[in-house]
């Protein structure tokens, strides 16, 4: 026995899904069951007189001749199934799956259209969806080394895979700190990586060099983050061996870097040969004047609007050389404008890169005493580094010849009381017949085409800067250049 007609109006009115009724033709609402009401908010006789655009949300995907399409295609085909996003009275999008269904009736064709909330089934999808991708990168990452590491970043258990990875055992690692096994970068004990565990807000990148046993450089590239499982909370590592990408970074960091010294030092040359034809006109000049002033004064007689005149023109071809110096001045004094807070280690130790390859190439070797701490001082880190290449470069032209005996160039920083300082030492014919407060000054040349102009600009920015230039007699032979720059900490 089938169910009355009333039966099947009670189904559809107390149901929970929603149903509109469309007139088939006009896609007007010709009627509505309460729970379409209810999720709408919206009366009956309110949603009447709706159109999809007011009642839908305001995406382009959700637009009115969309919704028309939509409703046509089942026209057309008979049904049509599509997630649609509706609004609310009040404003609120809900998003839907729902299906539209032409059905013939007494009174013509009408549209059915049936749809349920599916907001919450959307958001466990995403979250299941989130599980299943933490669990492929899981998966994925067991190509990589996993450790689990102590409150103290110590080695509490490792994968085989990981300790590998540091040339050791399981066994040996248990209990060892993570960086007595390598630098890591960022630091464990930085400030920002402890704040970010601490709080679990994430994973904290780090990168390790490694050096093992057998001499061999590994770098490893891992993950830090927090995992909490089972009411504990264990710090977890995955690590990979980026060996051969760093590798391929360092040889490609280094032919740039090489690639931008020569053109440095390419542009340093045009700068000088610049400098010397602007500076030579004038000079050549008023020499010219000087010379016919003499063959004026030797004559019988003395034109003395001759010699006034000749007088002129020398001041105004000096005031012209003057001026090409001043410019110059105001060059360097903009460029020094900038002054911020850095580490003068790391300025030396970007400066020798460039250094090395000058001496490279002169066949000279270069050593380096640069201590593994911060030397901060207050400066601009470009013209501080050009100094001390300047001061380097000096010193290599000065191993070079043929005289010196110790191919070599040492470099070392420190600390003392007077300020931050680095040391430049050479093993040359040294400097004794000049007094060292006169040498940055053009009173000492080693070059037999030189003016010293190199050691005048290099004093003139560290005297900016607070700091000096003093050169000391090396023993047992050649000089010390002592550049002091003030320690940012004992300022004020």
């Amino acid at each position: 026995m089938f169910p009355a007609r009333r039966d099947f109006e009670q189904m559809v009115i107390n149901t929970g899904t929603g149903i509109l009724i469309h007139e088939a033709a006009s896609k007007n609402i010709l009627w509505a069951n309460p729970a379409a009401c209810e999720m709408f908010g919206f009366t009956l006789e309110e949603l009447k007189p709706l159109k999809a655009h007011h009642m839908s949300a305001q995406e382009r995907q959700y637009r009115r001749e969309v919704g028309v399409a939509w409703l046509h295609s089942a026209v057309v085909h008979g049904s049509s199934r599509k997630q649609w996003k509706y609004r609310t009275k009040d404003g609120v999008d809900f998003l839907t799956d729902a299906r539209a269904t032409l059905v013939t009736c007494e009174d013509g064709p009408v549209v059915m259209v049936e749809f349920r909330n599916i907001a919450e089934e959307v958001e466990l999808q995403e979250e299941l969806t989130w599980v299943s991708e933490s669990l492929q990168r899981i998966m994925t990452h067991t190509a990589a080394g996993i450790a689990v590491l102590d409150d103290d970043d110590c080695i509490d258990d490792i994968s085989p895979l990981a300790a590998r990875l540091f040339g050791r055992t399981p066994a040996e690692l248990h209990g060892v700190h993570l960086e007595d096994l390598g630098k890591c970068e960022p630091r464990l004990n930085n400030p920002q990586v402890v704040e970010r565990l601490t709080n679990a807000a994430g994973s904290v990148s780090i990168q390790q060099e490694v050096v093992k046993d057998d001499g061999t450089t590994a770098w490893l590239a891992g993950e830090l983050e927090i995992v909490e499982h089972d009411g504990m909370r264990s710090r977890v590592l995955t690590l990979r061996d980026v060996t051969d990408r760093v590798e391929w970074e360092q040889r490609n960091a280094y032919q740039e870097a090489n690639l931008q010294y020569l053109s440095r030092y390419h542009a340093m040359g045009d700068m000088a040969m610049i400098l010397a034809h602007e500076l030579g006109q004038p000079l050549a000049a008023s020499t010219n004047y000087l010379s016919g002033l003499k063959t004026r004064l030797s004559a019988d007689t003395v034109d003395p609007r001759s010699l006034s005149y000749g007088i002129d023109q020398i001041e105004k071809q000096l005031r012209r050389a003057a001026e090409i110096v001043t410019s110059v001045k105001r060059y360097v004094r903009r460029i020094e404008s900038t002054a911020v807070l850095m580490d003068l280690n790391e300025t030396v130790a970007e400066s020798l890169y460039f250094v090395r390859l000058r001496a490279a190439e002169q066949g000279v070797r270069v050593y380096a005493d640069i201590p593994e701490r911060n030397l901060n001082v207050h400066g601009e880190s470009v013209l501080i580094g050009q100094v001390i290449i300047n001061l380097c470069v000096n010193a290599i032209e000065e191993i070079v010849r043929p005289t010196t005996e110790v191919k070599e160039l040492t470099v070392e920083t420190g600390e003392s009381a007077d300020g931050a300082y680095v040391c430049i030492r050479d093993q040359g014919r040294g400097m004794d017949l000049v007094p060292g407060n006169r040498l940055a000054s053009g009173a000492f040349s080693a070059k037999e085409d030189g003016a010293g102009i190199g050691l005048i600009i290099s004093e003139h920015i560290v005297e900016r800067h607070g700091g000096s230039i003093e050169y000391l007699p090396n023993h047992p032979t050649g000089t010390v250049a002592r550049l002091v720059l003030p320690l940012a900490e004992k300022e004020g």
